[in-house]
């Protein structure tokens, strides 16, 4: 029997619909970036994903879960269908207006990435129908508060979060490739192929960012470098934090995942950002294990008894937070070595 939707958490983790300065994104002058520009479209046309996404394929779980683990599968479900759809919207409306402002190929090329987005989003909801859930995502779109971003912060942001996706879904996809016996659900078969559409995705939005050399140079692009990677970052570990059971239904272990994908995401980082975070020593993860900490002692005050000890005991742990947040923002960072 078909449910009705989980409420959805409103917090700083749960994912949100946004859009953007579509005046001053169909002013992007591509002329620099044209060789480029026909490679990334041409390999989006080609749509080497259009067979893998088969609306047929089976979803449904093969094992039966405990109660925890399966809250924890479902949550990874839902905010997942959710931030995939938030991109579809936000691709398609720049699409749209995009070609009505004339700029046609550049209309075409955020059709395409929303093409992928909408699938990766259909075969998640399509795996939480197999839980019984029942996600309306057309009325969602409409439920849902718009966050306005500038072009720049998309840009960055956007950037980042393909990348970082990518990350995400290989390290599953090998980790489960090595340890078969912990994939439980044929959602995860689709990950490798997945996470080539993610790595497009942040391969065209380099490309954009090349468009606007401005937000690459001085002053300025450190700043977008370092505070893009951190809030990223930060919301990528208090999210793995969150979902630990679930990681641990795969076999892994949260805190090593979140770091190798932070890893990872950073090193990638270094193609098209002008700085990135120093992750050598010991000090950023330290940090990071600090905030996940407190983080989860801040929600599990909320299962407590209302009262002024509950509150000062939540002033507390907030300032700790805040003080950490700030250590971890200003950690070092180092020259990307790209040009601007």
């Amino acid at each position: 029997m078909t449910t009705t939707t989980p409420q959805l958490r409103e917090d700083l983790l749960t994912p949100r619909f946004y859009t953007t300065e579509i005046a001053k994104a169909a002013r992007t002058d591509i002329t620099g970036q044209r060789l480029a520009f026909d490679a990334l479209l041409g390999e989006m046309e080609a749509d080497y994903n259009r067979d893998h996404f088969d609306r047929r394929a089976p979803l449904a779980r093969l094992k039966e879960l405990s109660g925890v683990e399966k809250e924890a599968y479902i949550s990874y479900l839902l905010r997942s269908c959710v931030s995939e759809f938030s991109g579809f919207l936000l691709f398609k409306e720049l699409a749209r207006r995009l070609q009505q402002a004339g700029r046609t190929e550049l209309g075409r090329l955020f059709n395409l990435m929303a093409r992928d987005e909408a699938r990766h989003a259909g075969f998640l909801n399509r795996a939480l129908v197999c839980e019984g859930i029942q996600l309306d995502l057309p009325s969602l779109g409409g439920q849902r508060p718009i966050t306005w971003f500038p072009l720049s912060w998309v840009l960055y942001s956007v950037y980042l979060s393909e990348k970082i996706g990518y990350w995400r879904y290989i390290l599953i996809h090998r980790h489960l490739q090595a340890h078969p016996q912990n994939s439980f659900a044929p959602l995860f078969d689709f990950f490798e192929p997945w996470c080539q559409d993610e790595n497009r995705h942040g391969d065209i939005f380099n490309m954009l960012l090349r468009c606007w050399p401005k937000l690459r140079r001085g002053w300025r692009g450190q700043l977008l470098s370092r505070f893009f990677l951190w809030s990223v970052f930060l919301t990528h570990s208090l999210t793995v934090g969150e979902r630990g059971d679930f990681y641990k239904l795969l076999g892994m272990e949260p805190a090593a995942f979140d770091a190798d994908v932070i890893r990872q995401t950073n090193r990638t980082a270094r193609r098209a950002f002008p700085m990135v975070f120093d992750l050598e020593g010991p000090t950023y993860f330290a940090l990071r294990d600090r905030l996940v900490a407190l983080h989860t002692s801040i929600r599990a005050l909320g299962t407590q008894p209302a009262g002024l000890g509950r509150l000062l005991r939540r002033l507390g742990l907030q300032s700790q937070l805040a003080a950490v947040v700030l250590r971890q923002l200003v950690q070092p960072m180092v020259a990307s070595g790209e040009a601007p």
